[in-house]
């Protein structure tokens, strides 16, 4: 099914430029790769540290000379 949307000139070119530059067909192409990509960097960090201990995290994050 396909439905038309209404933007603005300067909505349009942003569209346009991307397309272009991402080698996409459509600009349903276009706006399903920036949902996509808005969806991606939602994502919890959870778990992005691995296992490690705090300790390990922590260690040389700061100089002997910064501690009081």
């Amino acid at each position: 099914m396909t439905t038309t949307i209404q933007v603005s000139r300067e909505t349009l070119e942003v569209l346009r430029k991307i397309k272009e530059r991402e080698n996409l067909h459509s600009y349903d192409n276009v706006i399903q790769k920036l949902l996509k990509d808005a969806m991606k960097s939602e994502r919890s960090a959870f778990g992005m540290l691995g296992k490690r201990s705090m300790d390990e995290i922590l260690e040389g994050l700061r100089d002997e000379e910064d501690r009081i």
